[in-house]
C-alpha cells in the first residue's frame, strides 16, 4: 500500500446502537475496499456544520452517491418526486468541492456527486428524468439491478474519460431518477446515454475533476479498474 490518501464523502443514516437509534456517518465499504485494492488509504469526510473544509493531506477525492439534492440549490421549487433531501450534506459537499478545486485535488464525483459538481459550477438538474421526457431507458434500477449493466453510454473522443477508459461505448449500471440539465461553467460533457442523459462531465480549468452518473463501486469490470487507477495511480 502506498501513501496515497483518498478522502470520501459520506451520508448520514440512523443506526441502532447501545444507546438507541443514533444518526451516524455511513460509507459503503465497497469504496474502501476498491481504494485499498488499488493501493490507497481512505479518510472519511463526514457531514459538518463548518463552512471551511480543510483537505490538507488528501491526494484524491471521491464525492459519493445518495439521496436527491435540494432543488432550491439551483433556484427551483421542489416537486413531488424529490426524496431523501439532506441540506447539511448538500452544503458540506459544496464546501468540499470548493476546497478541492482551490487545492487542485484530483476528484471523482459519482451519481449524486456528479450532479452536485454541476450545481457547484452553476448548473441545474432535471428533478425527474421521466417527467422531463427521458422515457426510452429506465434509469432508476436499484437493488437487485445495482450490480448489473443496464444500458450503454457513448464517451466523447476528446475527453479525460475516453483517455482513462479507452473505449467509446461501455455498459454501466443506473441508479438515479435525476440528471444534469443546464451545464455549469468550466465543465464539458464527456458521455451520454443513448437517450441523451448526461452520464459524464469534466472540469475544463486546471482542476482535474470528472463526474460520472453511474456507480462503479458496485461493478467489477475493466472501466471501474481504470477509473480507480486514474484516481490513485496516475
Amino acid at each position: 500500500m502506498n501513501n496515497f490518501i483518498v478522502g470520501i464523502s459520506t451520508g448520514n443514516k440512523d443506526v441502532e446502537m447501545s444507546a438507541g437509534e443514533i444518526e451516524c456517518s455511513v460509507l459503503n465499504s465497497e469504496f474502501i475496499n476498491q481504494c485499498n485494492e488499488h493501493g490507497a488509504q481512505v479518510i472519511i469526510l463526514p457531514q459538518q456544520q463548518i463552512t471551511s473544509i480543510n483537505l490538507k493531506g488528501i491526494d484524491g477525492l471521491i464525492v459519493t452517491g445518495g439521496g436527491d439534492i435540494n432543488p432550491e440549490m439551483y433556484n427551483q421549487i421542489p416537486d413531488e418526486t424529490i426524496e431523501r433531501v439532506d441540506n447539511l450534506r448538500d452544503s458540506t459537499e459544496i464546501n468540499i468541492f470548493k476546497a478541492a478545486e482551490e487545492m487542485k485535488i484530483k476528484t471523482l464525483a459519482i451519481c449524486r456527486g456528479h450532479q452536485l459538481l454541476n450545481i457547484y459550477k452553476g448548473g441545474t438538474l432535471y428533478q425527474d428524468l421521466e417527467k422531463a421526457g427521458y422515457q426510452k431507458i429506465d434509469h432508476q434500477k436499484p437493488y437487485e439491478n445495482a450490480r448489473k449493466h443496464i444500458h450503454e453510454i457513448k464517451i466523447e473522443e476528446d475527453s479525460k474519460l475516453n483517455a482513462i477508459i479507452g473505449d467509446e461505448i461501455i455498459e454501466v449500471n443506473s441508479i438515479h431518477h435525476q440528471g444534469i440539465d443546464e451545464l455549469g461553467k468550466d465543465l464539458k460533457i464527456t458521455a451520454k446515454s443513448l437517450d441523451g442523459v448526461i452520464e459524464g462531465i469534466e472540469a475544463t480549468n486546471e482542476w482535474n475533476a470528472i463526474g460520472i452518473q453511474w456507480h462503479p463501486e458496485y461493478l467489477d469490470d475493466e472501466p471501474t479498474n481504470k477509473i480507480y487507477n486514474w484516481l490513485i495511480n496516475s
